[in-house]
């Protein structure tokens, strides 16, 4: 391991994206983080997406520089395994639905006897309490419950098409418990951290979506910041242009086009500007679809005025920035071939190869974990057995998925 968090121990219990993302964070920056998955077939993240050889891409991805192991919670000797790496661990991560540790007895009351300093975040979807806590929760419910759809189209709510809360939620843990081992570290000891999806989305989406309504009454509107620009249509695509926010810039690109738009009293100021944006747009439409994408980005450029490609995402990894940076790394798997994931965006003292490990298939580090903890070998091999059913159970099910494709 390498990184700061070296030395640190995370037991994952999590699925899907927002625990995997915290635990894929911590994992970088040298943690060793052990997933738990249940038998059978793991993390539903495994199907997800683009599949190839029983791995799908998002879970390839989101379990880099993980262990696996598999762990029955309703089978005694897989929960007494379980209180046995609690009492080696730092850290826990679950994403349960409320109330269901408690019921399978690894709630935090619970297992902080065992680890009284152990750092134990719980992510669900709207809390721990409430109306909603019950709900079985997606990433669109809580883009509904914040607002986003609305905020895209407030005629026709649209949805973002990522799951944008999820990753947010992530980052959201994983900064929490960065700062809950600072606090440890202190010697402030463990705790608990429930966080919700819908309040890390809340505070998200505080500083923009909803500055206009932070205040409770008064003041005056200057409209959304989202007002303030556009993807505007070329020949082959579009481009980001900002041009309507700044009265000297909208001028300079009338000016570039020989347009006389800066002068009518309908775009001559930003209020104005924004009022009429719809028309405008059209306006300026009329004269980026004469150009290509590159040509109306190289020729704002060269106007000191802020524009970008709207790439294709087949051709994010392209991207000469994204290459001169190297942001992507291209990894040959062993079984998978030739893949690609974005490197960390920080790249901290004393992380060194990037990724570590790839993304473990199921149970692949049952023996070696089991070995540390001086399970005993019966039932190793019971586990291994277990797993060598469910990998050919997955097996069948990966084939007669190909087949039905293929006729």
């Amino acid at each position: 391991m390498s990184g700061p968090f070296k030395g640190v121990r995370v037991l994952e219990l999590t699925s899907t994206v927002s625990g995997p993302f915290a635990g894929m964070m911590l994992a970088d920056q040298g943690a060793e983080v052990i997933k738990i998955e249940p038998p059978g077939i793991g993390d539903l993240a495994r199907f997800m997406g683009t599949i190839k050889d029983g791995m799908g891409a998002m879970f390839s991805t989101l379990n880099r520089n993980k262990k696996c192991i598999c762990l029955d919670f309703k089978n005694e000797e897989d929960l007494s395994i379980l209180m046995e790496l609690v009492s080696t661990a730092d850290v826990l991560i679950e994403n349960y639905r409320p109330g269901i540790v408690k019921k399978l007895g690894i709630d935090y009351e619970t297992l902080k006897k065992i680890k009284p300093d152990l750092i134990y975040c719980s992510i669900s979807g709207y809390g721990q309490s409430g109306p909603y806590k019950e709900k079985k929760v997606y990433d669109p419910l809580i883009q509904g419950t914040v607002g986003i759809p609305h905020a895209q189209n407030s005629e026709f709510p649209e949805l973002i098409r990522t799951i944008i809360y999820d990753k947010v939620t992530g980052l959201t843990s994983a900064q929490a418990i960065s700062a809950a081992l600072y606090q440890k570290a202190n010697g402030e000891g463990g705790q608990y951290l429930p966080i919700s999806m819908m309040e890390s989305a809340l505070y998200y989406n505080w500083p923009d979506l909803m500055m206009n309504y932070t205040f409770d009454e008064g003041g005056l509107n200057l409209g959304e910041l989202a007002d303030l620009f556009e993807v505007y249509e070329t020949k082959d695509g579009g481009v980001v242009l900002i041009i309507i926010a700044n009265d000297e810039v909208f001028t300079k690109f009338c000016e570039v086009f020989s347009l006389s738009l800066h002068l009518d009293e309908k775009y001559n100021n930003l209020v104005s500007r924004i009022i009429n944006k719809e028309e405008l747009t059209e306006e300026i439409n009329k004269i980026t679809r004469n150009l290509s994408s590159k040509e109306l980005e190289d020729k704002m450029d060269d106007e000191g005025i802020s524009a970008s490609l709207c790439n294709d995402l087949n051709k994010v990894h392209l991207d000469p920035q994204v290459i001169e940076q190297g942001s992507i790394v291209e990894i040959d798997h062993p079984e998978l071939g030739k893949m690609r994931m974005p490197k960390p965006p920080a790249n901290l003292k004393g992380q060194k190869e990037f990724p570590r490990t790839l993304a473990p298939i199921l149970g692949f580090n049952n023996r070696q974990i089991l070995e540390e903890l001086k399970v005993g070998d019966d039932i190793i091999k019971r586990m291994e057995e277990r797993e060598n059913q469910n990998r050919m159970l997955i097996k069948a099910m990966m084939d007669a998925q190909n087949q039905s494709q293929n006729d």
